[in-house]
């Protein structure tokens, strides 16, 4: 049976069957550069976008919450103050709100947001809806129990029982009820973030294994392609084979460095962005909730033990001291050159060799200056000195703000957590920038590539017409 001039068996026949594997291997190549870059703007809208800004958001709902607490000690450490909740509309209700009242009612309703943040992203899972749904009821219990403290300690002097009793009910709600659902909230979006992260990022590093194999392929049939040509028709280069090789080579190579780049900027987004912010979010809940509870110790000396037990539980929890089972102890650790565990210890042991540490010094010396006031307050609290420990507790010409050690403290940690912020929108910017080219490139390149080799073969099959 005579062999047609188009079938496999004849010269032709192998020009087209290269020809046609090597457009094959750039078709792979292109949808696989095409998929990767799909997954790389994926994972940058997560952490840039859609997921991140949701954790942070969710992780600040803590950071609220004791920011409201705050708040409330702080007043009722002044005195008190009557109408609470009272609300300024309609005009002329006759409520006058202090700046400590706004505060109060701008982080409630920051709190109510992340809240409502986190139903509506949970909308299926019925364990998170109702820790919502509790959350924001024991928002209402609370705010209850806090007017009636502060109705009853309207006025100068020490509060009377019944506010403190009411106050010690609020103390419990906030400690045992809303601030673990907020951190179980928190903790659950910071998990589905890292789990989404992990997940895309390595479709990214997958899909730049793709692209290289499938470029590699395409290298190879092309330079096969090129062989084949140059023995049978003794030719030794064909310009536009040659043109396609370079040019699926370069395809290659920049698609594969973009992927690698991209998967670097997520990298940064998440590990240098998104995890220290929320890291630090915590800790400076943690701190503004230790500062309370020494409020607490003025306000309610009965269980000064309990307060002292919490206060120590979460500065070990942010600069670890090991041996130091008491708050004593704690503080003669502070003065002492040593090897420090906790948040800011690990912090300060991964910055040493980085410009941050001078930052991460200037942090920690900061919490040293807070925690030789906490003493001084303590220790007029133990002497039964209530009056003096309030005095010397808040901000000797503004009695309703904290005490300017502590402010400052807070504004190193508050610009910390910015930076890292700023860092996570940074890189993820910079990412959708780089990607944004990536969407046009591949096809653009493909096409130019595919007539190349149609132009390399086109003289060749020209000879068998």
């Amino acid at each position: 049976m005579p062999v047609k001039p188009w079938g496999v068996g004849t010269v032709a026949g192998r020009v087209r069957a290269l020809a046609a594997l090597a457009l094959l291997a750039l078709a792979v190549l292109a949808a696989s550069a095409y998929a990767a870059v799909g997954d790389a703007r994926a994972g940058v809208r997560t952490l840039g976008e859609r997921e991140g800004p949701l954790a942070e958001r969710i992780g600040g709902m803590y950071l609220a919450l004791t920011d409201m607490d705050a708040q409330a000690t702080r007043v009722l450490l002044a005195g008190g103050e009557a109408d609470w909740l009272c609300a300024p509309e309609p005009a002329g209700a006759g409520c006058e709100r202090s700046g400590a009242r706004y505060m109060y009612d701008i982080r409630r309703e920051d709190a109510q947001r992340a809240a409502l943040a986190a139903a509506r992203t949970g909308r299926t899972d019925r364990a998170r809806m109702r820790t919502v749904q509790a959350l924001l009821n024991g928002l209402h219990d609370y705010d209850q129990h806090v007017q009636a403290a502060m109705d009853a300690a309207a006025g100068p002097g020490a509060p009377p029982p019944e506010a403190v009793r009411e106050y010690r009910t609020a103390t419990a709600l906030m400690t045992r009820e809303l601030l673990p659902r907020a951190s179980n909230l928190a903790a659950e979006e910071a998990a589905g973030v890292t789990t989404a992260y992990r997940e895309e990022r390595a479709s990214v590093l997958a899909g730049r294994l793709r692209v290289l194999g499938a470029g590699l392929a395409l290298v190879a049939a092309i330079a096969g392609l090129q062989v084949y040509l140059a023995r049978r028709f003794r030719r030794l280069v064909s310009l536009p084979l040659a043109a396609a090789l370079v040019g699926a080579l370069a395809l290659t190579a920049t698609v594969a460095a973009r992927l690698t780049g991209e998967a670097e900027r997520l990298r940064t987004a998440k590990q240098t962005g998104l995890d220290p912010a929320l890291g630090l979010t915590r800790v400076r809940a943690l701190g503004t909730s230790m500062y309370t509870d020494r409020a607490r110790q003025i306000l309610d000396p009965e269980h000064a033990d309990r307060y002292d037990r919490r206060y120590l539980d979460k500065s070990q929890a942010i600069l670890y001291v090991a041996g130091a089972s008491d708050l004593d102890g704690y503080y003669r650790a502070l003065g002492r050159s040593v090897d420090f565990g906790g948040y800011f210890g690990g912090r300060e042991r991964r910055e040493a060799s980085r410009p941050e540490a001078s930052g991460t010094a200037a942090l920690l010396a900061a919490y040293r200056t807070y925690q030789d006031l906490d003493r001084t307050v303590r220790g007029l609290a133990e002497d039964g000195r209530l009056d003096a420990a309030a005095r010397a507790h808040r901000d000797p010409r503004w009695r309703k703000l904290p005490h300017p050690a502590f402010r400052a403290y807070d504004r190193e940690i508050d610009a910390r957590i910015g930076r890292h912020q700023a860092r996570r929108v940074r890189a993820a910017l910079e990412a959708e920038r780089a990607l944004r080219p990536m969407t046009r490139l591949p096809p653009v390149a493909a096409l130019a590539v595919g007539a190349l080799i149609a132009a390399g073969i086109r003289p060749r099959l020209a000879e068998y017409r």
